[in-house]
């Protein structure tokens, strides 16, 4: 930006129908004369009128002692941002809400809101009567088919024992028979009569061994049949199968059940007290993943068409003074709220330290990237109680303080909304002193 220097040298040319001219001689804008409305009431970018105007005056030698320099209000890129403050909420995607997959009766609670606890971590434990009725059902098919396998087992094994025996007595009867015949003693006759009792009697046996062996595989899977859907019951009711396999080991009925943490996290609820009755469709406790949070807040009206999904964010809190914390915006909503003309907008912000906690309030700046805008510097702007003003220079030694609305600011720069038209001329440099001299002036 050009900047004119508007010392003492300052020199009224002309004042007529209200216009004054100044010339700037310093040779850096040449002979250029710079001319202004005196009457002129100021007017925002859209035309707008900008109530109250003072006339400050300040004469020559306080103009060269401030060394005044002046600048035009033009249009410039502008790295922009949207401010607002936002609310820290946890991120719900990364919430769990805990529930039991059995109605029953909490006996033990192991844990306490704000633990972290690890994956698989024993938060609490119910006594479910489904699954004490579930294993016993279990053990009673296991205990009828290992009654029934020993029964049947007992037949088998009396008639293979009796089969075994009379084999013996067959073998010895062939063998005597062999030598009988070798020695000329026993017919032929005799001797196969023996050899085909023998044969059938190991028939027999092999026949007897393998009925003994059909009778446990059949009973593994009259077993496995009557015992399956029992099993099936209690792994839906959460019972793992070493649990299963250890009721069917010891044949003692175990009706509590552990409900394990399914993630690691952070206990952020529990909604349940020991006694109480809970089932699967009552939430017990939520576990919170916190590395990464939302922050939810509003945009005005005005804002709306520099928003957008994707923007990079920073995030300032009072609890940690001169610390940003960067996110990016993951939703823009459809729709503005009727009673307040805002519009819900949430970023996701990483936050591995654990600073950043639900509930805190925060404020956000939305960075929507470069816009064309009106701009001055801003040493042109000073403090007028709650507004914001700046100086034109209007000849003869006079300054119009001028009301002005701001927007964004970036490096030297800062927006102007409302009070200034694009090449209107400002005091950059030396506006501090005008302000004393205007305060000075209205006391």
């Amino acid at each position: 930006m050009t900047l004119t220097c508007l010392s003492a040298t300052l020199i009224l040319t002309a004042c007529e129908g209200g216009k004054s001219e100044v010339a700037d001689p310093s040779g850096k804008n040449g002979s250029k004369t710079y001319s202004f409305d005196v009457n002129e009431h100021a007017s925002d970018r859209r035309g707008a009128k900008v109530a109250s105007e003072n006339i400050v005056e300040l004469d020559s030698d306080a103009q060269k002692l401030a060394d005044l320099q002046a600048g035009d209000a033009a249009f410039r890129l502008l790295n922009i941002s949207v401010k607002t403050t936002g609310e820290v909420l946890a991120n719900a995607n990364l919430m769990t809400h805990v529930t039991t997959p059995v109605t029953g009766r909490i006996t033990q609670i192991f844990v306490s809101i704000g633990d972290h606890i690890a994956d698989g971590k024993r938060l609490l434990e119910i006594r479910s009567t489904d699954i004490e009725q579930a294993e016993a059902d279990l053990l009673q098919n296991e205990n009828q088919v290992t009654a029934d396998l020993k029964r049947d087992l007992l037949q088998v094994d009396t008639d293979l024992a009796t089969s075994q025996a009379q084999v013996k007595l067959s073998e010895s009867t062939f063998n005597r028979m062999k030598n009988l015949v070798d020695e000329k003693i026993a017919s032929r006759a005799d001797f196969e009569a023996a050899r085909t009792g023998y044969e059938k009697d190991k028939i027999t046996v092999d026949a007897l061994q393998r009925k003994r062996d059909a009778t446990i595989s059949l009973a593994k899977e009259r077993l496995k049949l009557l015992t399956e859907p029992s099993k099936s019951k209690l792994r839906l009711l959460g019972i793992t199968d070493s649990d299963i396999a250890q009721v069917m080991k010891t044949h003692e009925v175990d009706p509590l059940l552990p409900v394990l943490a399914p993630e690691a996290g952070v206990i952020s609820e529990r909604l349940v007290n020991v006694g109480e009755l809970v089932d699967p469709t009552k939430p017990l406790i939520t576990i919170g993943d916190y590395h990464n949070v939302w922050i939810k807040a509003d945009v005005y009206e005005k804002d709306l068409a520099k928003v957008r999904e994707g923007q990079p964010i920073e995030l300032e809190l009072d609890s940690f003074p001169g610390e940003k914390f960067a996110g990016k915006l993951d939703y823009v909503s459809s729709s503005l709220d009727a009673d307040n003309r805002t519009l819900t907008v949430r970023a996701q912000v990483p936050n591995p330290s654990g600073k950043l906690k639900p509930k805190m309030f925060a404020r956000m700046k939305i960075l929507v990237g470069e816009h064309r805008v009106l701009t001055i510097p801003k040493s042109a702007v000073q403090d007028a109680g709650t507004e914001k003003v700046v100086y034109i220079p209007a000849g003869q030694n006079k300054f119009i303080e001028r009301q002005v609305k701001l927007g964004d600011e970036s490096g030297d720069n800062i927006e102007v909304l409302q009070g200034l038209k694009p090449g209107d001329r400002v005091v950059t440099k030396g506006s501090f002193e005008l302000r004393s001299e205007s305060m000075h002036q209205t006391s």
